[in-house]
């Protein structure tokens, strides 16, 4: 029976590629199971995400508009990381000027966007 692995090069520094092979054996698995865990880690991140729908055939203006939705709903997503950790800051005694000076934002315009 035909084996179904699929076999890749990666492109790492030496370097790289111990510390990769060491943070596997770390977990004690093989450096192959830590990178399928890895690929389909990633397929399920871009799972319902406009970039899961890219074909590869599309016109570059297409895939260009695709790539502009990923990064809005990235955007958006890290939006709200930022008004949770914003609004446990100030629950936990930090001023909406301290939010704000991490944010680069005005401490008007931080509480407005962050504070519910």
């Amino acid at each position: 029976m035909p084996s179904t692995a699929k076999v890749a090069r990666v492109a790492v520094s030496d370097e790289q590629w111990r510390t990769f092979r060491q943070a596997s054996l770390a977990q004690g698995i093989s450096v192959s199971t830590y990178l399928a865990r890895l690929v389909g880690a990633e397929l399920q991140r871009r799972a319902g995400r406009p970039v899961e729908g890219v074909d590869p055939e599309a016109s570059p203006a297409d895939q260009a508009v695709t790539a502009l939705a990923e990064a809005r709903a990235s955007i958006d997503e890290l939006d709200k990381i930022a008004g949770r950790l914003a609004r446990s800051a100030v629950a936990h005694g930090a001023s909406w000027e301290d939010v704000a000076s991490s944010l680069r934002l005005d401490p008007a315009q931080a509480r407005a966007a962050y504070e519910r």
